[in-house]
Order: structure tokens, then C-alpha cells, then sequence
């Protein structure tokens, strides 16, 4: 039979991890996990989500044809686990383009809507890169009448990676690969469908030239950003299918505010400036994110 000391031993054995959990001890939210072009890695921690939302002002002229677009886009992750999150992608276009001052092209809806899950299968510092993978379908919520999607449903798979140099240096990357089968020619009369394929891309040097802490517990930061991206994707127009390859280069700024209850609120801004032709040739994109652990 346990003696009262034994007992009061077991019962403290059991509290100890419940203490260790308190508001003020709880996980934070890994950082840097803000990225413009580029994907990240880190999946969420368990019973904690992250909403991010993003405007996007895009400029390009080519020729007598002017385009100006506004794309919102939304972004929401919830962590099963600390390795595996679910994640949804939904966001409303404008298109508006005009040829030798004339409108040509004037439409605005809802996006596609992307549902995907992703597993983290390496994680630092066990591995030499945080690597995180999985699937994702993208449901034909935007207007193929209005040119905002192509009304069929696309599967695609995700790939992120990152790298802590520690103290001031960040690199990420990531890679995205989609297919959407069995989309009708837009040519009068033409019975033809074609498979469609994308591949995007980023990559992402980062720097932290500001990192405090304050003696009520929380924490300020500034990340300074250097990001490629681009990507091939192939499209189907009145001639047939078509293939656009872009690349651009976007440096950016980002504030990020972490309270002593570890929520995370953060807030940048990006120009994305045009190197291929194909590119847009600049743009302007405002980042908001918040994330907390339950």
C-alpha cells in the first residue's frame, strides 16, 4: 500500500507536464513563416490555426494592351497535429484590360477554391532542412464565362523547404505542381479538350535585422526580403492551348508582433517586378497574417 508521501509524488508527476502547458510556457508560433512568393514549411502546431490574407495590385503593357488587375487572395491552416495541417485557399479577381484606351477585358468573381493536407517529413535541427509535403484540389469555383477560371477541377501537389542559418539569415523554397484534365477548347465549333499543366515556383533569402524582446514577455520583429518566383503554365485560349512562362523578382519588408500569450500578428509588403517577358512588369502586394495556439 502507498504511503501518503508516495502519493503526493505520483500526483506530482502527473501536474508537472499540465504546469509546463500554462498560457505563458505554451509553443509559440514558428517564425519566419511569412513569405510572399514562396510557400512555407512550417506546419502548424496542434489546435492552432493561422488565417492569412494578401492584396495584390498587378500592372503590364504590352504593346497598346494595359492591364491592371487586383487579385485577394485568403488563406487559412489548422494544425491536427505539429506535423500535419489542413489547409484552405479561396480569393476574389478582378481583371481589367484596355487596348489603345478602350476596354477590352472587364470581369470580377470568386477564385477557385483550393483544399489541400500537408505532412511535415523533416524538421530542424534533427535534419539539415525543414521539408514539408502534400496533395491538394482545386474546385471550380471561379467564372469560366468570365474568364476567371477554366471550370474544371485540378489536383495538384505541394513542396516546401526551409533552412536556419541561425541569427540573421533564412532561405526558403517551395514548388508547386498541378494538373487540370479534360478542359474544352474555347474555338467555335471545335470539339477538342486538352489537359492542362503548371509548375510554380519560389524561393525566398531572408534577413532579420531586428529582433527584441520586451520585459512584459513579447516579441518584435523585422524581416528584410529578397524572393524569386514564377512558373510555366499552359492555357487554353480561342486559338487552341497556349504557354506562358513567367519569372519575377520581389523584394519586401515585414513586421511581425508575437504577444506573451503567443498569438502572432504580422503585416508586410512586397513589389514584385517582371524579368520575363511574359511577366507582369510590376506590382504591389499587402500581407496580413494572424496565428494562435489554443
Amino acid at each position: 500500500m502507498r504511503s501518503r508521501q508516495q502519493w503526493l509524488a505520483v500526483v506530482l508527476a502527473v501536474a508537472a507536464p499540465l504546469a509546463a502547458q500554462s498560457p505563458a510556457e505554451a509553443p509559440a508560433p514558428e517564425e519566419p513563416d511569412f513569405f510572399f512568393l514562396a510557400g512555407g514549411p512550417y506546419t502548424q502546431l496542434r489546435n492552432s490555426f493561422q488565417i492569412i490574407w494578401a492584396n495584390q495590385f498587378v500592372r503590364d503593357r504590352s504593346g497598346a494592351v494595359r492591364t491592371r488587375d487586383f487579385i485577394g487572395a485568403g488563406r487559412f491552416e489548422w494544425g491536427f497535429s505539429d506535423r500535419f495541417e489542413f489547409d484552405l485557399e479561396f480569393g476574389y479577381l478582378r481583371p481589367r484590360a484596355s487596348t489603345g484606351g478602350v476596354a477590352s477585358v472587364s470581369a470580377q468573381g470568386v477564385d477557385d477554391t483550393m483544399l489541400g493536407a500537408r505532412y511535415r517529413l523533416l524538421r530542424e535541427p534533427s535534419f539539415p532542412v525543414t521539408l514539408t509535403t502534400g496533395p491538394q484540389i482545386i474546385l471550380p469555383s471561379a467564372s469560366r464565362r468570365q474568364g476567371l477560371g477554366t471550370g474544371k477541377t485540378s489536383y495538384a501537389w505541394d513542396l516546401a523547404l526551409a533552412r536556419d542559418f541561425g541569427g540573421p539569415f533564412f532561405l526558403g523554397a517551395s514548388l508547386n505542381a498541378s494538373v487540370t484534365p479534360d478542359v474544352a477548347d474555347l474555338a467555335p465549333g471545335s470539339s477538342q479538350r486538352f489537359d492542362l499543366s503548371g509548375i510554380e515556383w519560389g524561393v525566398a533569402f531572408l534577413l532579420r535585422p531586428l529582433e527584441r524582446d520586451t520585459s512584459a514577455g513579447s516579441h518584435h520583429d523585422i524581416h528584410l526580403y529578397l524572393e524569386f518566383g514564377g512558373g510555366r503554365f499552359e492555357e487554353i485560349d480561342a486559338g487552341g492551348r497556349t504557354r506562358r512562362t513567367e519569372v519575377l523578382a520581389a523584394p519586401g519588408i515585414r513586421y511581425g508582433f508575437l504577444t506573451a500569450g503567443k498569438t502572432l500578428t504580422e503585416i508586410g509588403f512586397s513589389v514584385p517586378l517582371g524579368l520575363t517577358r511574359n511577366a507582369p512588369d510590376w506590382g504591389l502586394i499587402l500581407q496580413v497574417q494572424f496565428e494562435a495556439v489554443f
